[in-house]
């Protein structure tokens, strides 16, 4: 069995922007935002946050495991839904706070657990408005790649408002 990964202490700006170490630097509650994209076409499908023990599972099996905000807890991108993030490259900013995965997804080839292939499935229409009128947004994929009820079922939906 491989040996576990291991984190580096952030011991100077040297190391950190320099250094060939992983010495991730996460925010107060623990968590370092990541961008995720497909490995082949570029398309941005998710954004998330990690903690470190996602970031250690991700580096460990080349599998997405990421902290879900809304749940409280880590999860394996693909776990309910089969639709498991492949980790092609995986990267780091220059000071460390900040992830870059490249995926190719299994199964219906989607990350959005709203059906659609990316989460960022919708425009915001930069077009004048009423003062007082709320901004709309305006839909970019014309079909879902799954219908989350027959993929879930009755599972909550994972996110809260």
């Amino acid at each position: 069995m491989p040996q576990r990964a291991r984190l580096a202490k952030r011991l100077s700006v040297e190391q950190v922007e320099e250094g060939l170490v992983l010495a991730p630097k996460f925010d107060r509650d623990g968590l370092i935002p990541v961008v995720t994209t497909d490995a082949d076409s570029g398309e941005v499908l998710m954004v998330a946050t990690m903690d470190a023990e996602a970031l250690l599972r991700t580096v460990d099996t080349r599998e997405a495991h990421y902290w879900s905000r809304s749940r409280r807890r880590l999860w394996k991108k693909g776990a309910t839904s089969g639709l498991v993030q492949e980790v092609v490259d995986m990267r780091i900013d220059d000071d460390q706070d900040a992830v870059w995965l490249c995926v190719r997804v299994r199964g219906a080839g989607a990350s959005c657990h709203v059906g659609y292939r990316s989460c960022f499935y919708r425009s915001i229409v930069l077009e004048p408005r009423e003062e007082e009128e709320p901004i709309a947004l305006r839909q970019e994929e014309a079909a879902r790649v799954f219908d989350p009820a027959d993929l879930y079922g009755d599972a909550p939906n994972p996110t809260r408002l």
